[in-house]
């Protein structure tokens, strides 16, 4: 039985430049275009925060990402309104203004047998209003009885996370999960690749760590051979002294020695991130910002054909942004050997709206083909 993609359509409101956005027929795999400042990493950071289920290290990572996140206030008794609201504020449309013009953040999704939904909001609370207990939370006498939070509203119920405990980074800057602290779990599996490889070598040991000496594995091997046929083994070392990064290395057949991957250069370092993130996906979503990135145009057709034929066999829906013809151009040649239902999507402003036109396998064929414009 062909196994359906988990988000067939996704809304998305009050969210950055997502004022009031909906698309409806997205496939296995989506390849998401436009120009820029229309919305395209904006929809990937959405999808983050919905699978995650509001997870506080997924939003501390995407305001990081972003330099929004501030690092430099460690002082937590230097605190008022402005610092910790506008610290959150940069999420939600219609930024910079006044913070009480800003509507709520809904992001929902339907698929498969059901939909699921989040909604965030900035508001002020009581100790009394907090429902979550678990956490003893200090806070400075500045605050009064009041102090900022974000609440999060699921199907599972509500939360509230003070903005002191996002700006104090705690406690995602050690190992534990602000997401146990409530007995949340993500309500989807998802990776996400970042646009130019900027993944931690943490990161990458823990998902290589999930597929070492595994069927997986292999399937990496076969995706980095797209640009160098040579390679027939990858493996990551380091890791036991602290002060020392994991890395990746490579067998190859013209070398008696294992290689760093990092001497192949840009392309096949991008490659070994998609590859090892999509197994790692299994059963979720990928997410790959910037598909294009250090990859050569002629090897882009046979990158998208590990990904349609890895994510079909892993159940895994993918979300790729690009502004490059060549990508879009490979991912429409590729769509057509391929079985799966697959869909581009083109974002173009009108005014303050992100408008999507969705384009499915044989309308992509004719765009193509006539020289439309979709990126």
């Amino acid at each position: 039985m062909k196994q359906k993609p988990s988000i067939t359509e996704l809304t998305v409101s009050g969210f950055r430049a997502l004022r009031d956005f909906s698309v409806k027929g997205l496939g296995r795999v989506n390849l998401i275009t436009g120009r820029n400042n229309t919305g395209k990493s904006s929809i990937l950071e959405a999808l983050r925060i919905l699978s995650s289920n509001a997870d506080p290290s997924v939003i501390s990572s995407i305001l990081s990402y972003r330099e929004e996140n501030v690092d430099n206030m460690a002082d937590s008794l230097r605190l008022n309104e402005a610092d910790t609201l506008l610290w959150l504020a940069s999420l939600f449309a219609g930024f910079p203004q006044s913070i009480k013009d800003f509507k709520p953040i809904q992001i929902k999704a339907k698929g498969k047998q059901h939909g699921f939904g989040l909604t965030l909001q900035l508001e002020w609370l009581t100790r009394s209003q907090t429902q979550s207990d678990q956490i003893d939370l200090k806070l400075p006498k500045l605050l009064g009885e009041n102090w900022p939070a974000l609440v999060i509203k699921s199907p599972n119920g509500t939360r509230e996370i003070s903005l002191v405990s996002f700006f104090q980074r705690f406690p995602y800057s050690s190992n534990r999960s602000y997401r146990s602290m409530f007995g949340e779990k993500p309500l989807l599996q998802c990776v996400y690749v970042s646009p130019y490889g900027g993944e931690s070598t943490a990161n990458l040991g823990a998902l290589w760590d999930n597929i070492a000496l595994s069927d997986s594995e292999k399937e990496v091997v076969h995706a980095l051979q797209i640009i160098d046929p040579s390679i027939f083994a990858v493996s990551m070392v380091g890791g036991n002294d602290p002060r020392r990064s994991r890395a990746a290395i490579v067998r190859s057949k013209n070398y008696q020695r294992p290689l760093p991957l990092r001497s192949y250069g840009d392309g096949l370092n991008r490659l070994f991130s998609i590859a090892l993130s999509l197994v790692n996906a299994k059963d979720g979503l990928l997410l790959i910002d910037e598909f294009e990135n250090g990859m050569h145009h002629t090897v882009q057709p046979d990158v998208w054909r590990a990904i349609f034929r890895l994510a079909k066999n892993l159940n895994v829906q993918v979300f790729a942004t690009s502004h490059s013809w060549d990508a879009i151009e490979a991912f429409q040649k590729t769509a057509a050997e391929t079985t799966e239902d697959v869909a581009l999507v083109r974002l173009s402003r009108k005014g303050d709206a992100v408008i999507p036109t969705l384009f499915k396998k044989d309308e992509l064929a004719v765009a193509t083909r006539d020289g439309i414009e979709v990126r």
